[in-house]
């Protein structure tokens, strides 16, 4: 099999698996005709630029380039020379017409990275390859795969194309309806039959490739692990409300209550992501790791209120004055208040993690730590409440954890459902990150990046540090 060949096969084999995988329910109607043709220029190279027979694109001088077929946009260049848009930048070719880092913009469609900083100027480009496209190591691609020949994990060389996983599609891959990417935004121009996942900029979002497994900036959650099976780790979901910079569709989907516009797609629908609005991080938000912030309302200034979660990363508990018990610790009848923020907490017996400062069932929570019944999933209109009680197949969720089934499930309209099919699940019968393990018992699924935590009276499976 040639090279050409290879990538023609990948981008058909990609675009039928997104198309079958993909479902209909985010009210998307996908476009008929122009799919590949769009994508796959003379030689089979993927992009968006129409090639003359000679290898240039439209209004460029032949005399400028070396000879031999020119590279399409996002393919890993080492000169300009080499891209049919005679523009290479971040070793990597760009459109001819966008700008570079640092150059002043509006948008983010003005700028090669796609990311207009806040700054009003270009932030560094970071394009990937997608589908098809020449790659020499995974971290090329968007989707985190650089294959060879063979379809095993290429080792470098010549011969190896970027392939696509299971799940859904990365930002910058090809794709027809917004349910087949992981940010739920398919970026295609009116009237267009192909686009790419949208570059949203800033933090990766669940199911986007993320590299090295366990704690991990990229991701906007900073959790990173190969689940169900995959070689490729993604950024994975914390469960509860969106932290800062993650994707929101409505401002009660984040931690902060604020879900404001960060970008524009080509047809003009802006790019909502979780911003933080006050001088202090809300209960929910990511605390005290990574370099991120653990100045948690209400206190500010130090840790108090950043707390560790159940899963092994910290997140904002809330807190009050300096004598009140926090959510999730333990109380007694008579003793030290609940704190103030979240509001609601009581100190209640007979929970999972003995008697603790929680939120009842029926009340808005953050997360599931914060809750008595230790579920924390949306309910008819949307909201997060508190529950006891696992929630079944179809029904709304956070992360796993809140099911009565075996997984928690993207429904492709940027919700997420629960369900019991063994085909979207993780093999692993052993306990979640998140959820209580057994010293000795059965080894918690995503080990070893996933470990039981022995050292505490209620052991869970965290994070390994």
């Amino acid at each position: 099999m040639t090279l050409t060949t290879l990538r023609r096969t990948v981008i058909t084999l990609a675009l039928g698996a997104l198309a079958l995988g993909g479902c209909e329910c985010d009210g998307d109607t996908p476009n008929d005709g122009g799919g590949l043709d769009a994508m796959v220029g003379p030689g089979g190279d993927a992009g968006p630029d129409a090639m003359a027979p000679d290898g240039t694109v439209p209004g460029e001088d032949a005399g400028d380039r070396d000879a031999g077929p020119c590279l399409a946009n996002g393919t890993e260049c080492e000169v300009s020379g080499a891209c049919c848009s005679g523009r290479c930048e971040g070793r990597a070719c760009v459109p001819a017409d966008c700008a570079g880092s640092g150059v002043a913009c509006d948008a983010d469609g003005d700028c090669c990275s796609n990311a207009c900083g806040t700054d009003g100027t270009c932030d560094a480009v970071s394009i990937c390859a997608a589908f098809g496209e020449l790659c020499l190591t995974a971290d090329n691609c968007c989707s985190g795969n650089c294959a060879d020949m063979a379809g095993g994990a290429c080792a470098g060389g010549a011969g190896c194309a970027c392939a696509p996983v299971s799940g859904c599609a990365s930002s910058g891959d090809p794709c027809e309806r917004d349910a087949q990417c992981c940010n739920n935004i398919c970026d295609r121009a009116t009237g267009a039959a192909m686009g790419r996942c949208a570059e949203s900029g800033s933090c990766r979002t669940a199911g986007e490739p993320c590299g090295t497994e366990g704690y991990n900036g990229s991701c906007c959650s900073t959790v990173c692990l190969a689940t169900d099976g995959e070689d490729v780790a993604r950024c994975q979901f914390l469960g509860g409300c969106r932290v800062q910079d993650d994707l929101c569709r409505r401002d009660g989907d984040c931690c902060s209550g604020a879900c404001r516009p960060r970008g524009v797609t080509s047809d003009g629908r802006p790019i909502l992501r979780c911003a933080n609005v006050g001088s202090c991080l809300p209960p929910g938000e990511i605390c005290g790791g990574g370099g991120a912030s653990s100045n948690c309302c209400p206190s500010g200034g130090g840790r108090r209120g950043c707390e560790p979660t159940g899963a092994g990363f910290s997140r904002c508990f809330g807190g009050g004055s300096s004598r009140c018990v926090l959510a999730g610790a333990a109380c007694e009848p008579g003793g030290d208040p609940c704190c103030e923020l979240p509001p609601g907490l009581e100190c209640t017996p007979g929970t999972p993690r003995g008697e603790i400062c929680c939120l009842p069932d029926g009340a808005e929570c953050a997360f599931s730590d914060l809750c008595c019944g230790g579920i924390c999933a949306p309910d008819g209109s949307g909201v997060l409440r508190c529950g006891a009680m696992c929630i079944p197949d179809g029904g709304a969720c956070s992360t796993d954890a809140d099911c009565c089934g075996c997984a928690c499930v993207r429904d492709g309209s940027g919700g997420q459902v629960c369900t019991s099919d063994p085909t979207m699940c993780d093999p692993c019968v052993g306990p979640r990150l998140g959820e209580f393990c057994e010293p000795g018992g059965p080894a918690c699924c995503d080990a070893p990046a996933v470990v039981c935590n022995t050292g505490v009276e209620f052991p869970t499976c965290v994070l390994a540090r």
